[in-house]
């Protein structure tokens, strides 16, 4: 529940993001942009750092410090008074995630026989995302019946109650006889270079993609990237341990789990913008031509994941892949001015839930056969950290492309959005053909 908890939050906002600016006077679309990609950029930089803290002073308690977290971010979104007092209350509920996130795997997985580990991982990899997907249909009931600010508050009464039921039901692991040293450098270059790669995507509209300003900050971004790869590679115990790349089956699925990820969080985004901008239809109407999303991909990734323990995980995670490109190319083909859900919206997103029921999930579960038992929890931290990380790199490319997100005229700009997810799509199916290797059973 934690974890759907903070996949809810990833996405309950796509569809508020038009209301929340025409309440704050000013407020630009790429100003409401940052309250989604703050929220990807903290979870993302924090990830690995709240993981390496729950070794160390203990997984149940940071992960009731994730969820007290989580209860202050949701009043204070709830209350903010400005569009930038919401951004920031935004990156404290990214932050709370990422406490949320490896605890929360780290107390479920050694409740699993290894026999039964792919299931176990599948669903708790897909938990998250799937609640990202049902989120925007109860957002558009929230939006319709009560506005925006309740959309944000309601997450504070359940994240009490885990609270609550955490500190009673939860039992706190033995952390490790050594203190792990925390690797303070790895964790601010990786947050500057996501801010620094994702703020011209997001602003360059306002001050131009090649602007000294936007320049400036791409020189940054690269810099503050080499100084984290640099710091990895020499830090006894670095933020993310790079040196798990040098297996095959390590870094193949990290880069395709980059790949899909570039277009996987940001189409759950752009489908709203459509529907409310060019099709015109009302919060509720969004809210239910979406509800076909969680299904299949709820009912994909249950299957694929059972599946995934007898035939090769890999192959499904292939075919996954090969229907989201069917996805998005059927945007690419369809997508018009003229509203016409079952011929255009409704199998693109039936494809592309089921695609990602079949690849996401199982991915994370191929990566870990790639290691011994005690790299669990750092595959795991790397999994979703460039998860999140790729997802705020695409929801920036989304509003770099989307110059206009209503009206007939904007029609270009969506296609244009879809044919890059289309590349993305195409080059991460690409990638989970090259050959992973044998899974790790030396226990090294």
């Amino acid at each position: 529940m934690g974890t759907v908890l903070v996949g809810f939050n990833s996405t309950a906002s796509n569809l508020a993001l038009a209301p929340i600016r025409d309440s704050f006077a000013g407020a630009t679309a790429s100003d409401v942009g940052w309250g989604v990609a703050g929220f990807m950029i903290f979870t993302a930089a924090s990830l690995p750092l709240a993981g390496r803290l729950a070794d160390r002073i203990g997984r149940k308690r940071i992960f009731q410090i994730g969820l007290a977290m989580f209860v202050l971010s949701a009043v204070f979104s709830a209350v903010a008074p400005t569009v930038w007092t919401l951004n920031g209350a935004r990156v404290i509920q990214g932050i709370a995630g990422a406490a949320i996130l490896p605890s929360s795997l780290s107390l479920v997985l050694p409740l699993f026989p290894e026999s039964r580990r792919t299931t176990a991982v599948g669903l708790w990899s897909a938990s998250g995302p799937l609640a990202a997907a049902i989120a925007p249909q109860v957002s558009g009931l929230l939006l319709a019946a009560a506005g925006w600010r309740v959309l944000y508050f309601v997450s504070a009464p359940v994240a009490a109650l885990l609270f609550v039921l955490g500190l009673r039901m939860l039992t706190e692991l033995p952390t490790p006889p050594t203190r792990q040293r925390l690797d303070i450098m790895g964790a601010t270059a990786c947050t500057v270079a996501l801010l620094a790669i994702v703020t011209p995507l997001l602003q360059g509209k306002e001050w131009g993609f090649l602007s000294f300003r936007a320049l400036v900050l791409v020189g940054v971004g690269v810099i503050a990237l080499s100084v984290f790869i640099a710091n990895s590679l020499r830090h006894p115990e670095p933020l993310l341990n790079l040196h798990l790349f040098r297996r095959r089956g390590v870094w193949v699925t990290q880069l395709s789990n980059f790949l899909v990820g570039l277009s996987s969080q940001s189409l759950w985004l752009l489908w709203p913008l459509f529907l409310r901008g060019v099709w015109n239809y009302d919060f509720a109407a969004v809210g239910l031509a979406l509800t076909i999303a969680p299904i299949t991909a709820g009912i994909s990734t249950i299957l694929f994941s059972r599946l995934g323990e007898r035939w090769p995980a890999i192959r499904f995670c292939q075919a996954g892949a090969a229907l989201q490109i069917a996805s998005v190319g059927w945007l690419v083909l369809t997508l018009g001015i003229q509203p016409n859900y079952w011929f255009v919206m409704a199998p693109s997103i039936c494809m592309f839930g089921t695609g990602w029921g079949m690849c996401v999930p199982l991915l994370n579960s191929v990566a870990l056969k790639a290691v011994s038992e005690k790299y669990f929890g750092e595959i795991s931290g790397l999994f979703n950290t460039l998860r999140y990380a790729s997802a705020a790199i695409g929801i920036g490319v989304l509003f770099a492309l989307l110059t206009d997100d209503s009206g007939p005229d904007s029609l270009i700009y969506y296609q244009q959005v879809a044919v890059f997810f289309l590349v993305a799509a195409s080059v991460a199916f690409l990638s989970l053909w090259i050959p992973i290797g044998r899974p790790d059973q030396s226990g090294r």
